[in-house]
């Protein structure tokens, strides 16, 4: 096909250069063997889901929160379902 569109071209005295560079920052993707792969049950997803870091919560808990800011009216209190139904949803504006 190329040599066609060379003779194409050099009817029109045109020329047509074609430059085929590969990108060394591509890499192929690693697809894992069909064959070697085992299933994997459900119970051994769940046990590898529960044993990341991920669900292991390194931070302040509330109590330690309230002592180092000295109070309980902030928003790592959640607030009770009772309060938030009380709170008026369209509040008058003022002026």
């Amino acid at each position: 096909r190329l040599t066609a569109i060379r003779k194409d071209l050099q009817d029109c005295n045109k020329t047509l250069c074609i430059y085929k560079t590969g990108n060394e920052s591509l890499q192929p993707i690693e697809r894992p063997d069909p064959m070697a792969n085992q299933v994997e049950t459900h119970d051994q997803v769940l046990k590898a889901h529960l044993s990341k870091e991920v669900l292991k919560d390194n931070g302040p808990t509330i109590e330690e929160l309230s002592k180092m800011f000295f109070t309980t009216k902030h928003r790592f209190y959640p607030i009770g379902q009772y309060r938030r139904r009380r709170i008026n949803k369209d509040p008058p504006k003022d002026r």
